[in-house]
């Protein structure tokens, strides 16, 4: 595990979360967990130093009491995660939201199957799988929202037009 590995780690993490606008740490612990071999609590930990600090240094804290927490790991992560979300926030203005929404969900929907279909850490075999069908979940969601989704607004009543009910 190297420091450049997980400062990319961070600086792609950071540019989800500026672009996305989610909390680095949904997809900081499921990334530590898979991609570095952290522990549950070793990610949880870690997440917490690196993200909220200022709101979460009493439960970090703890986990770095139990011994939960690695910190050159925080730090690289960090720097990383201040240069990503930066650049993933520059990046929202030219993004529209029609693309936002569907990613964040997909990715979301991605990472549950991952964490459910996987409880024994064979990485390999559960990617795949997971992948396509976070990405079936993501289209039948679409067809159903445009099919259920939000009528179109009808124009109010203008002077001319008569309605009978």
């Amino acid at each position: 595990m190297s420091w450049i590995s997980l400062f990319l780690f961070g600086t792609a993490i950071g540019v989800l979360s500026g672009l996305l606008g989610i909390g680095g740490g949904v997809l900081l612990v499921p990334g530590l967990v898979l991609l570095f071999g952290f522990s549950q609590t070793e990610a949880q930990g870690t997440s917490l130093a690196v993200l909220i600090p200022p709101i979460g240094i009493f439960a970090a804290l703890i986990y770095f009491q139990h011994g939960f927490i690695r910190l050159p790991v925080v730090a690289y992560i960090a720097m990383g995660f201040v240069v990503g979300a930066y650049l993933g926030a520059l990046c929202v203005p030219f993004v529209p939201t029609t693309v936002l929404r569907p990613a964040f969900g997909v990715l979301m929907l991605y990472l549950g199957f991952v964490f459910v279909f996987d409880p024994s850490g064979n990485r390999g075999r559960v990617a795949l799988p997971a992948g396509i069908a976070a990405i079936l979940s993501g289209i039948v969601a679409r067809i159903l929202g445009r099919r259920y989704g939000p009528k179109p607004i009808l124009e109010p009543p203008r002077e001319g037009h008569e309605y009978h009910i």
